[in-house]
């Protein structure tokens, strides 16, 4: 009686002990290291993969170059104011930049010499807009540039009013750093009304300078000249213009 007894117990103990075996879920939270990779000590700090190196990306400045009579323009969104003396009187002018290329202006002039026609004496007040366009590069500075500035002219003695519609272009010749001259081929057309009405057609030469004399500040110089033809009997005119002045950007 005493083995069967014995030998059930041992083959129930055996069924319990593989039915808990089965019945356990291995941990698998830890991470299994790679085949042929020793085991990192408890306390070890994990190694980095090394940093990036950051490339810093630079955007080349804007030219500080501007100019009022040769070619380059104020810049974009710039305002420039530019005041000249001389013969055949006050010039006062006005830029605003509209993009890299583009600016406008509002022109101003009082003159002592009827559209710098150099046969006597007469009073004259001219009020114009315009529009400067760069319209080829040679090299990083050398530039050409259109002009357009149509406006209105009233003189005395006799009573005139004229309607200008003048064309032109400038040629910006870099002469140093702060020193750039111009070369400028323009036909400053108008016609009149009133008592003597004429069609007036100048070719008008010009050259001058601009020096920065601070980043916001330059000095001017031009000279133009050149002979206007005149219809209904008038003939042709020698005409000059000759003004020094400054300009400042703001």
């Amino acid at each position: 009686m005493r083995n069967p007894i014995y030998w059930s117990a041992v083959l129930a103990m055996c069924v319990v002990g593989t039915a808990r075996a089965q019945t356990t879920t291995p941990d698998t939270t830890q991470p299994t290291p790679p085949t042929g990779a020793q085991p990192t000590p408890p306390g070890t700090a994990q190694p980095t993969a090394p940093a990036t190196p950051t490339t810093l990306v630079t955007t080349p400045a804007a030219s500080p170059r501007w100019t009022v009579d040769s070619a380059e323009t104020v810049g974009p969104g710039v305002n420039v104011a530019a005041v000249a003396a001389g013969y055949p009187g006050l010039d006062l002018r006005l830029f605003h930049g509209l993009d890299a290329t583009t600016d406008v202006n509002a022109h101003v002039g009082f003159n002592y010499a009827f559209e710098g026609i150099t046969q006597g004496t007469r009073f004259e007040f001219t009020a114009q807009v315009g529009i400067r366009k760069e319209l080829l590069s040679f090299g990083p500075h050398m530039k050409l540039a259109g002009t357009f500035d149509p406006g209105i002219l009233i003189a005395t003695s006799p009573g005139q009013f004229g309607i200008k519609i003048p064309f032109g272009l400038q040629m910006g010749i870099p002469l140093g750093e702060k020193i750039i001259g111009n070369a400028s081929f323009e036909i400053p057309m108008f016609f009149t009304l009133g008592d003597f009405n004429a069609f007036y057609v100048p070719l008008l030469f010009g050259a001058g300078i601009e020096y920065l004399l601070e980043p916001h500040i330059a000095l001017t110089g031009k000279v133009k000249l050149g002979p206007t033809f005149i219809t209904n009997g008038g003939g042709t005119q020698f005409t000059l213009y000759v003004l020094i002045g400054a300009a400042y950007k703001f």
